[in-house]
């Protein structure tokens, strides 16, 4: 079963796993029965081969005895065997959907609490002993039943045992559950915290934050350890006072029974098949003691991945396939402010561009253009307003069907772990011709050639290798890989040498004659003379919006403060246009 788009996918995976439980209830009765065979075995051998004398009883009796055995081998490998396979089902099923929805989550500004350790958890339980006590528990009650047939005072005894070691059981759950999940919680959050600062090395070892950073991160995983010591204390104490238990009611059935004989009100078999039966009937209750922290892991994995999937399900419904789009972009009168903030940091941005057209964007550091570039691409939505392409909303499309039109470059490149072809592709089906043909108008082929393995290099290992105006220049080739109809470069020359310089023109050029509407971040003035329309922001508004000559013509005329106010931090004339255009992030 594939889950289908449109559809909540844990709820079909959950589904489908559930509908396994029938043949595991059925397995589960088969080999419950089983187990009584020893017992009936050993009261048949006390109360009737040993009083007749019968060899003939006892061969046929031990014959049929080892054949039910390796029956219930068979039945107990087959019933293990379904679970671990519906387990890795389900972990294959859940893993790419929650890693995609865990992403588009947190682009749209959502803090799921939903990760891969969730469904971890769910494997584990359900490939675990966890299932297999729960299953076997409901059988407590029909052995429980047979030590009644063997004598109603036996009966009374294992029902009281049990019983207690249900009560065990319960407040095992209730002094842990709630701590158990908000520990698991701050696992996560710690696990999350480690890999940041992991990821960041590079800043923290030069800086010599390293022993402030991890000190910091170790006393709180101190903390937590400790948390985590006292809640599997407190469990472990539980589970011990129900192992001792149950070796106590061992003992004391074997009494009473042994007390039963001495008084003719029942048989010596019937005494040892009490005392086995009876810890066949308080095992599965000990086991689901002891797996009672799965199931809880397994409950709060659930909860955060039943809130992760049920957003896809609202945001994957059916929809129009929409034609290729000619790029016409338009912003109309969009604000946006970042999740969980009421200050916006753009305010009513409007303009438009019209298919082939290429504009640069210029503003100070924290004027809202990585912002604006975002938006323009469908990675953020707008709080209020439209970004739409060729009329519709970015969000009328779906991800993956608007993806192959459009090219992104952001300010902070991320190469994933793959070949360098796989990275230019998307890591769609890879299209030879253009991959290359991306790598030449990108001018990265050579470079890409001198790589250890071409086009087959991996990223990850060869990430040394590769220089980060090397990794800008492979970004604008994925960028611009499959001809999109509109592309954004949010300041894709900010690592490039000269060399990198005169490759991003020749591509701006390139994607001018083929018609691609282009929105470029830029402070370079070489990089504006490919521009035929020029959008200024200055706090997160439209300071000026038009044809660069227009909007460049008052540089010569009007003083630096007016130019500063237009997007500019400094202008030098030069041939008409400015030289030097600073405008960081």
């Amino acid at each position: 079963m594939t889950p289908t788009p449109g559809a909540d996918r844990l709820t079909l995976a959950l589904r489908a796993v559930r509908r396994q439980f029938p043949v595991l209830v059925l397995l589960s009765c088969l080999l419950n029965l089983l187990l009584l065979v020893t017992n009936i075995y050993m009261l048949q051998v006390y109360d009737r081969v040993l009083s007749s004398g019968s060899l003939d009883t006892l061969i046929w009796l031990t014959l049929i005895a080892v054949f039910a055995i390796v029956i219930y081998g068979v039945l107990e490998h087959a019933r293990r065997k379904t679970l671990a396979r519906t387990a890795s089902w389900l972990d294959d099923q859940l893993s790419a959907p929650m890693l995609q929805q865990a992403m588009e989550s947190r682009l749209a500004g959502r803090s799921g609490r939903a990760g891969t350790r969730d469904v971890g958890d769910l494997r584990r339980f359900y490939a675990g002993d966890a299932v297999l006590a729960f299953l076997d528990a409901p059988w407590s009650v029909v052995f429980l039943a047979f030590i009644w047939l063997l004598h109603p005072a036996l009966g009374v005894f294992a029902t009281v045992g049990a019983l207690a070691l249900l009560g065990l059981a319960l407040a095992n759950d209730a002094l842990t559950r709630n701590r158990q999940m908000q520990l698991a919680q701050m696992a996560k959050a710690q696990q999350d915290n480690a890999n940041r600062f992991v990821d960041a090395g590079e800043t923290i070892g030069p800086l010599g934050m390293a022993q402030g950073v991890f000190g910091t991160w170790g006393r709180a995983q101190s903390t937590l350890n400790a948390e985590q010591q006292t809640l599997s204390d407190r469990t472990t104490t539980i589970l011990s006072i129900a192992r001792s238990l149950r070796q106590g009611l061992q003992i004391g059935i074997l009494a009473a029974g042994a007390y039963l004989v001495l008084n003719g009100q029942t048989t010596a078999g019937a005494m040892i098949a009490a005392s086995i039966v009876m810890g066949r009937a308080l095992a599965p209750i000990e086991r689901a003691t002891g797996a009672w922290r799965a199931f809880v892991a397994a409950r709060a994995a659930r909860a955060n991945l039943t809130d992760l999937f049920a957003e896809a399900a609202r945001s994957d419904a059916p929809r129009v396939m929409l034609p290729r789009p000619q790029g016409r972009l338009s912003f109309e009168n969009v604000i946006y402010a970042p999740p969980g903030s009421s200050v916006p940091v753009l305010h009513g941005i409007s303009f438009a561009l019209e298919p082939g057209q290429n504009c640069a964007v210029l503003g100070p550091s924290g004027s809202g253009k990585s912002t604006l570039c975002r938006l323009a691409v469908g990675a953020w939505r707008p709080t209020r307003g439209h970004v739409r392409l060729d009329g519709a909303d970015v969000f009328d499309w779906s991800p993956e069907d608007l993806g192959p039109h459009i090219g992104y470059l952001p300010q902070q490149v991320e190469l994933l772990p793959g070949t360098v072809a796989q990275n230019i592709a998307r890591f769609r089906e890879i299209d030879s011709n253009a991959v290359v043909r991306a790598a030449k108008i990108a001018g990265v082929h050579e470079l890409i050639l001198a790589l250890p393995n071409g086009y087959e290099t991996e990223i990850s290992l060869h990430s040394h290798r590769i220089s980060l105006g090397q990794r800008q220049r492979l970004a604008l080739a994925r960028a611009i890989y499959g001809d999109p109809a509109f592309v954004v470069l949010d300041e894709p020359n900010s690592n490039l040498d000269q060399v990198g310089d005169r490759a991003l023109i020749e591509t701006l050029a390139a994607l001018k004659r083929s018609g691609t509407t282009v929105l470029i971040v830029t402070h370079q003035a070489s990089v504006l003379k490919c521009a035929d329309m020029i959008l200024a922001m200055h706090d997160g508004t439209v300071a000026g919006f038009g044809p660069r000559d227009q909007l460049l013509q008052p540089v010569r005329h009007v003083p630096t403060m007016a130019v500063r106010r237009a997007g500019s931090a400094a202008v030098q004339p030069d041939a008409g246009l400015p030289e030097n255009v600073t405008a960081g992030e």
